[in-house]
């Protein structure tokens, strides 16, 4: 019993740890918003969205397969064309190492799979 409490309160304060306000790279166009002080238009609560987003998108993906619910509000797209980045003019996958997906996931040592199916990129022309 003593171990499995060792095991939950290592991975609690790694995943408190992992939500620092600074990320390696936000994205390009969450950076633009967050300068402009817009980011709260998007994101009321960034500690929420922080704290509970496998929360979030596991049930927005049983709302948008479950029962065809498709908002673009709720789109893993929208998260994508926000905090992408480019380099040379090209887009950077999100989920490659020190982007915007990766940092908090590398920290607290957790797989990164929703792009096993999901787009890593914007589409060209966004």
């Amino acid at each position: 019993m003593k171990h499995l409490l060792v095991i939950f309160l290592t991975l609690s304060l790694n995943t408190v740890l992992a939500h620092d306000d600074e990320h390696a790279n936000l994205g390009d166009r969450a950076t633009e918003l967050k300068d402009e002080g817009k980011s709260k238009d998007i994101h009321p609560s960034l500690d929420e969205i922080r704290k509970m987003h496998p929360e979030f998108l596991l049930h927005r993906r049983d709302q948008t397969l479950r029962q065809g619910v498709r908002t673009q509000r709720d789109s893993l797209k929208g998260c994508v064309d926000c905090h992408s980045s480019t380099k040379n003019d090209e887009y950077v996958p999100i989920n490659a190492p020190d982007q915007f997906c990766s940092t908090c996931h590398q920290k607290v040592g957790i797989s990164l799979d929703c792009f096993s199916c999901h787009r890593t990129t914007p589409k060209e022309g966004l």
